[in-house]
């Protein structure tokens, strides 16, 4: 009542002054001229924010703000004065909610401090940390869904809090969503909930239950701004954390709101928010306060498996009507309709049924405020109008299909297959175009890379019944057939335009197995694109036999590279550790380099095969299973250590995979005093020298486990990274020390033989070497001898003036440069003494295209060479975009190396379960299905 009371107030002394200074302009303005009046617009404008701007808003909505100004000032001077800044309050809201609405659809980035849609312009799109997946209501849910890289311990304060156990969180990554349960009333539970603006209402995220909850409940509020490193915010109706600064190792995540939550929940805290930081609880409450309407009804539980915010056409919602429906309908309507709509104007010449439904805002007079937006009577949501009824047919089948049949009298409505069919001013459709529901059954099946044949199961038209009753799907024949093939041939049709003209470009190969007897070559090719982006393109799934032989496996590269056009612009092929691929890559004139992320998981497979460290991990995996197999068993230790249960059943679900062995051991060790005395008939089944192995494999096993972070941070991990990484690990983490124990001596000399083994080979060096030599974080090549230092240089320079001369370097120019011919340049008048005196020192010699190419590239290297070292945690290719001016020559050689990757697979289908749940995907396929499946779906980016 405050805020209202202050709002009512500053809007009454705007109008007056307004009224003053403006009475001569009006009189002079024609109705609908000109902009609204100064004060109207400076207080309909939006919240700034610092890289919003309304004027980035698009057109539909910035008009209702603009009306709403124009509606204000042409009927201040009628209206009462109490009215009038009630109206002005109610306006200025509406302005406020649609922005707010429109919010829900952006992201913002940490680096630019703009806002976005899907994808930053500079930086591309935010990183989404996935949650472990976790049965629902499962027990100790909360705690098993915690990411790979996150501890939840106690804190000193008590109770749990998260710490991030990784190098470092850089800024944009974010959690969620947050889960829990959706209530209505929030009673005095504001621990673990958060409020969520929906049309104008609220409705709560509860997360007291851990069993219907995800780990995200367990992270604290910020009790300081400078401690505070996430935020939380609102994205398409689900709350998220953002990072909002780096988080070094062995940091709480902390978590407290900013200026956008503020924004959503009404608050308007501005520069005081920062004041009441960590009392979540008081926070709330004023929230509640500050808007006591009755909630609608909550949607769909935010769970996993429901992340989709239905939003209808071009509709922007706004609540200019209370959203809840009342027990009675108003006017003695037979459908429920919204409290207050009896208030809302028809079209007097109206005639079509749909218009029960909708009506216009009127003012006191009953005349119509808008005509290009209409209100639904059921729902309140605005709909653009312009002029018959397709939008108002649309919105009643999709948003409330129950009242539309009962409208048209009939439960089984001719309802369209496809696309509504448009429609005249009386609502009579044409016919339908067919084939919508169609498509998203078959984007369905490409995006969660399923069996066609899931069409035809009893579940899945169970659901599309449900969905749209009067649609039949097609049979699995006929969709793989038809439509997918289509989508198939479409797709392939541009990636080969794409691939054939690249002028250099790498290719990955996954060999995997479908079966018993079939396995797979799936072929993808990279590159950077003209924007320095770096680009992968999967090209082909083809059966080879279950132990290729080189010459097999040549024939089968051989012959995909001439259907893809990428013979002779491939240089380098990143794959498997065998011989046989290094072999066969070598046949097509192609430098084979392993991927480091095998190399890894062999070396870290080294360590945890050692005799002392097996016979530990045994006798833990029989400790944990007797604890949680046994009734009652472990229920006085599980109260007095409420993580240790999880920990155990996290080890013995991925104890045994070498990607998380370290993170379950790490979390285990943790909690050796508990577990040290634990055992059948009260004997230990853990020695002390079991405990001494399990610390030194993790001793050992963390450098490799922080390394395989490091290639997850980002999409796409060059070859650049490669080398250091190497380097840091064979030179200084793997070297033994006299302190070591025989167990971590014999471990880290095994870690040590596996990753020399596959990366001793002197072109492989050559390569990584170069890559390195080309990133602005390693230009220095600080870990290489002086002498290799010098060759790598060498062969840079002969590698950028190479590809300056080539035929494809000629005929395109430098990169990023398109600069007109120069005039020919003035010759000066020959000086017959001079020539006398010193021609013979100095003759004229024309410099050839060769030695002015060599010449520039020495000039492009000296100076990269000699720059500052970039950060280590710049994007290499980002900074290349904008220096590759600079360096043109040289630019060209980075586009090349910088585009080769570190691994042969998406580097967290190697370091996660990811590639486990994508192995069990593509095993689920019909062989004939195979190649058409994962190419769409590795492709899928270009399918729209």
């Amino acid at each position: 009542m405050l805020l209202r009371a202050a709002a009512a107030g500053v809007a009454r002394r705007a109008s007056l002054q307004n009224r003053k200074r403006e009475g001569g302009a009006r009189a002079g303005r024609k109705e609908g001229e000109g902009p609204p009046p100064r004060s109207a617009r400076a207080l309909l404008d939006p919240p700034s924010h610092e890289g919003a701007r309304l004027e980035e808003l698009p057109q539909r909505h910035r008009s209702s703000s603009a009306q709403a100004g124009r509606d204000l000032a042409g009927f201040s001077g009628f209206l009462p004065l109490r009215r009038e800044a009630s109206r002005l309050y109610h306006t200025m809201q509406v302005a406020e909610d649609v922005c707010t609405n429109f919010e829900d659809e952006l992201l913002f980035c940490e680096d630019c401090r703009l806002y976005f849609r899907d994808s930053c312009p500079q930086h591309g799109p935010p990183t989404f940390v996935a949650d472990r997946p976790v049965p629902e209501r499962a027990q100790s849910r909360a705690l098993l869904s915690l990411p790979e890289g996150l501890l939840v311990k106690e804190r000193s304060q008590g109770g749990l809090g998260v710490w991030s156990t990784l190098p470092a969180l850089p800024r944009g990554c974010i959690f969620g969503p947050y889960e829990g349960e959706v209530v209505r009333e929030h009673g005095d539970c504001t621990r673990y909930s958060w409020a969520v603006q929906d049309n104008g209402s609220y409705f709560f995220v509860d997360a007291s239950d851990d069993s219907r909850s995800n780990w995200m409940r367990y992270v604290a509020c910020a009790s300081t701004e400078e401690e505070q490193n996430l935020t939380v915010f609102q994205y398409r109706g689900y709350i998220y954390y953002r990072v909002c600064q780096t988080i070094p190792a062995d940091t709480e995540l902390l978590v407290w709101i900013g200026e956008e939550y503020a924004r959503t929940l009404g608050l308007r805290l501005g520069e005081h928010f920062k004041y009441e930081f960590g009392e979540k609880e008081l926070l709330m409450k004023l929230f509640q306060e500050l808007h006591l309407k009755t909630p609608p009804p909550p949607p769909a539980p935010h769970a996993p498996s429901s992340r989709t915010q239905y939003l209808c056409g071009d509709a922007a919602a706004s609540p200019l009507l209370p959203l809840h429906k009342p027990g009675l309908p108003p006017g003695g309507s037979p459908f429920p309709l919204l409290e207050g709509t009896q208030n809302l104007v028809g079209l007097g010449r109206a005639q079509s049924r749909y218009w029960t439904f909708f009506g216009f805002q009127g003012d006191a007079y009953g005349r119509i405020l808008d005509k290009s937006k209409i209100i639904c009577k059921l729902c309140g949501v605005r709909l653009s109008y312009s002029g018959n009824t397709t939008n108002l047919r649309q919105h009643l089948i999709y948003k409330h299909r129950c009242e539309y049949n009962q409208l048209v009298g009939t439960q089984t409505a001719a309802l369209d297959k496809g696309v509504l069919g448009t429609a005249s001013e009386f609502g009579a459709p044409r016919p339908p175009a067919p084939g919508r529901t169609t498509r998203a059954v078959a984007d369905f099946i490409v995006l969660d890379l399923m069996p066609v044949e899931v069409v035809e199961g009893e579940g899945f038209g169970q659901m599309l019944g449900v969905l749209d009753p009067n649609y039949k799907p097609p049979d699995a024949a006929s969709l793989a057939h038809t439509v997918l093939r289509d989508m198939h041939t479409h797709v392939k049709g541009k990636i080969w335009e794409l691939v054939r003209t690249l002028p250099q470009c790498s290719l990955s190969l996954d060999i995997w197995r479908h079966s018993n007897t079939l396995t797979y070559l799936t072929l993808t090719v990279h590159y950077v694109d003209d924007c320095f982006e770096a680009r992968a393109r999967v090209l082909s799934s083809r059966p080879i036999p279950e132990e290729p032989s080189t010459d097999s496996l040549a024939e089968a590269l051989s012959e995909a590279a001439k259907e893809w056009g990428v013979r002779e612009s491939t240089s380098y092929t990143v794959g498997g550790l065998g011989l046989t691929t290094q072999q066969a890559a070598a046949a097509l004139g192609w430098t084979a380099l392993p991927c480091i992320g095998q190399a890894l998981r062999a070396a870290m497979e080294a360590v945890l095969s050692q005799p002392a460290a097996q016979g530990a991990f045994e006798r833990l995996r029989r400790l944990a299973s007797w604890a949680l197999a046994g009734a009652g068993r472990g229920e006085k230790l599980w109260a007095q250590e409420p993580l240790l249960q999880a920990h155990l059943g996290r080890f013995l679900r991925d104890g045994g995979k070498w990607h998380s062995a370290y993170a379950v051991l790490q979390g285990l060790l943790e909690h050796s005093d508990p577990l040290a005395g634990l055992g059948p008939d009260g004997e230990a089944t853990l020695r002390p020298q079991d405990w001494a192995a399990l610390r030194d494999a993790a001793k050992v096993l963390k450098p490799m486990a922080i390394a395989t972070s490091t290639f997850t941070k980002d999409p796409f991990s060059s070859l650049s990274l490669v080398k250091p990484v190497l380097t840091s690990l064979l030179y200084k983490h793997l070297v033994g020390s006299e302190w070591d124990s025989t167990l971590a001596l014999e471990a880290k000399a095994a870690a040590q033989k596996e990753l020399n083994q596959h990366f001793s080979s002197p072109d492989v060096n050559q390569a990584l070497n170069l890559a390195c030599a080309l990133d602005p974080r390693f230009r220095g090549l600080d870990f290489l001898s002086h002498s290799d230092r010098v060759e790598t240089l060498h062969l840079l320079k002969a590698e950028a003036s190479r590809l300056a001369e080539s035929p494809a370097a000629q005929a395109s120019g430098p990169p990023g440069m398109a600069l007109p011919p120069s005039p020919p340049a003035k010759v000066p008048k020959q000086d017959a003494g001079i020539e006398f005196l010193l021609g013979d020192l100095c003759s004229m010699r024309a410099t050839s295209g060769a030695s002015s190419a060599h010449q520039q590239v020495e000039q492009e290297a000296s100076s990269f060479q000699s720059s500052k070292a970039s950060a280590l945690g710049q994007d290499p290719l980002q900074w290349w975009k904008t220096h590759h001016t600079q360096y043109p020559l040289l630019a060209r050689a980075a586009r090349k190396l910088l585009g080769v990757p570190a691994t042969s697979v998406p580097a967290g289908w190697l370091f996660s379960s990811a590639g486990d749940a994508m192995h069990t995907k593509r095993q689920a396929l019909t062989p004939e299905h195979v190649d058409m499946l994962v190419f769409l779906h590795g492709n899928r980016a270009m399918l729209y």
